[in-house]
């Protein structure tokens, strides 16, 4: 008997391999990698049609009658079709058709080309968005280890300092009285709550995390980072915010793609105004091997009632009567390009204003963090000095208790801020408009 035994298998990415992987692995992502295919395709089956887009050859082989000479009511002599004697034949017939609209081919492989870029700077946009939310991901990760770091040492001072107490009131020491025992064993629940939320968050982060990454069910995430620190990337300055998003943001090239999309649909549905020219050819041969039926046909291009050689070749001329919806489909495109024309005038502006916005949001996160820093320094002070009391006087347990539970607190609250300053920092690379390898290519940080 064989048993099979799972072993579960640890997933390490440092942020910029977790984004990464993150963005290959997002099967919405995938969805519109294929639509950027499919446009591919269209300017392909385009190309494929400028050179004879009609071009046909049938070939059919078969029996056919023979012939014989017959004198017809007005006394001519004709050949008329003789079934007794039968003969094979074998025919042979193509055409095909050139367009000479060398500037609509022109104007469509263009425009389906900008339409194909259009996509692309869409795709790119999403892709930002996308990588902002893994980095959120990862960071509330590292937060969340934190925070069951942060509990489990709670519970096991406040274990410790319980049972000091429980002893010493055992022993009757008059500097620990009963009071000061319930007031710690009151302030219990409050710990084990914040193990129990710790916990809560460490699942669901992970629960997000195996989804993002389409891990199996017995792969587990493991951050390279062991701890939650400020982002290292350098802040960028207002100024160097606004030129990397006039420079990056793919929006806007989306939106200059859009308008040269337009613009040349424009141009393709004028030119469908005029007449097209094309140049059309037509070949025909038939032989048949019955013969005249009195000498076997050796010829192989004499003609009869069987036999067949022609062809044609010109240059022809096609124009739509119905022009109205040649004219209207101009003016369609046409609106739409004025309509986008106008939007170009303020979507930089309007896109610089919320980058500028979410720079000025991480600068106040940055703010709050280091406040709080100095605010932790100075708790950790006091409760250096609260301990140091504790051990000369048992009867200050309030007093350690107070400053252990202030320093605790301080902590949760810096982490919080470490991970909001970083997520704020995930938010303006992806209002810039840049992905976080390209910002870090960018500041000379990669």
């Amino acid at each position: 008997m064989c048993l099979g035994i799972a072993v579960a298998s640890e997933v390490r990415y440092d942020c910029m391999e977790f984004v990464e992987s993150g963005l290959n692995k997002d099967p919405m992502l995938e969805e519109s990698r294929y639509g950027v295919e499919e446009k591919k395709n269209k300017i392909s089956a385009l190309k494929s049609e400028a050179i004879l887009p009609t071009f046909n050859v049938a070939m059919m082989v078969g029996p056919a009658p023979g012939l014989k000479e017959s004198v017809d009511n007005w006394g001519d002599t004709v050949d008329v079709y003789d079934f007794t004697k039968m003969g094979p034949f074998w025919g042979v017939e193509a055409k095909f058709v050139q367009p000479l609209n060398l500037g609509q081919y022109r104007s469509g492989k263009k425009a389906l080309e900008a339409d194909l870029q259009q996509k692309t700077y869409s795709i790119k946009n999403e892709e930002n968005k996308k990588g902002a939310e893994l980095q959120t991901y990862y960071y509330n990760y590292l937060l969340a280890l934190e925070m069951q770091r942060l509990a489990g040492d709670a519970m096991r001072q406040v274990n410790k300092a319980y049972d000091q107490m429980e002893e010493a009131l055992d022993d009757e020491d008059p500097n620990v009285s009963q009071m000061d025992f319930l007031k710690l064993k009151s302030q219990m629940h409050t710990v084990k709550e914040g193990v129990s939320e710790a916990n809560l968050g460490m699942k669901r982060v992970q629960l997000a995390i195996r989804f993002s990454l389409g891990l199996a069910e017995d792969d587990v995430f493991v951050a390279v980072d062991t701890s939650l620190t400020p982002r290292s990337e350098r802040l960028p300055s207002l100024s160097e915010v606004r030129d990397l998003t006039i420079r990056y943001n793919p929006e806007l090239q989306q939106l200059t793609a859009g308008l040269r999309a337009r613009h040349l649909q424009m141009d393709l549905a004028e030119a469908k105004l005029a007449p097209e020219f094309f140049v059309m050819g037509e070949f025909q041969y038939v032989k048949s091997w019955a013969g005249n039926r009195k000498v076997l046909q050796k010829n192989a291009f004499a003609e009869d009632a069987v036999n067949k050689l022609s062809g044609v070749l010109g240059i022809g001329l096609r124009y739509r009567l119905n022009f109205w919806k040649n004219w209207a489909d101009y003016r369609a495109a046409r609106t739409e390009y004025r309509g986008l024309k106008l939007k170009e005038n303020y979507a930089m502006d309007g896109l610089v204003a919320k980058a500028e916005e979410q720079y000025y949001q991480v600068v106040a996160a940055k703010e709050k963090m280091d406040a709080l820093k100095e605010s932790l320094r100075a708790s950790e002070a006091i409760l250096k000095g609260a301990a140091m009391q504790y051990d000369l006087d048992k009867s200050k347990t309030g007093d350690l208790v107070s400053a252990y539970t202030g320093n605790v607190t301080l902590q949760k609250d810096y982490y919080f801020a470490v991970c909001k300053y970083n997520v704020e920092f995930a938010e303006l690379i992806a209002k810039i408009g840049m992905s976080l390898r390209e910002f870090r290519t960018a500041l000379g940080q990669l």
